[in-house]
């Protein structure tokens, strides 16, 4: 999911909605490559800190910082509803498939059974969970 981004909406920072799809076909590439091709991860982008496109409720979520530029976030569950944190800020598209393909290699080796990508972020350490939001989102 994407939010429309440039050239709809005044606020973007940086691509969303026309980013996705060229993105997608990547990170489907890496976990082929992977041996996860027939799992699935919820990915959402969105070009400004408003999150129209709502990566705060996604397993990786990209927020717009700058053009070509993202914050990525990490471990938001399938289920919508435990927030990302940031991993990585102010990326480059390259960068941030450098971090996928890293991590989503460790996923494919070291998950338990049926486990998504984001639970497998928060259990094996990657990232802390947002347990409260209003205390630990930034911490």
């Amino acid at each position: 999911m994407a939010c429309v981004s440039f050239p709809t909406c005044p606020l973007a920072m940086a691509e969303a909605e026309r980013f996705l799809p060229e993105f997608v076909t990547e990170v489907e590439g890496i976990m082929q490559r992977r041996g996860v091709g027939d799992e699935h991860i919820v990915l959402r982008v969105t070009g400004c800190p408003n999150v129209c496109g709502r990566a705060m409720l996604a397993e990786i979520g990209l927020v717009g910082k700058a053009v070509g530029r993202y914050n990525l976030h990490l471990g938001g569950n399938r289920e919508g509803t435990r927030i990302p944190r940031m991993y990585r800020e102010n990326i480059t598209q390259a960068e941030i498939l450098g971090e996928l393909d890293s991590l989503i290699g460790r996923w494919a080796l070291e998950r338990q059974q049926g486990e998504g990508f984001g639970d497998f972020a928060i259990r094996s350490g990657i990232i802390k969970p947002v347990l409260d939001p209003a205390r630990d989102f930034y911490d």
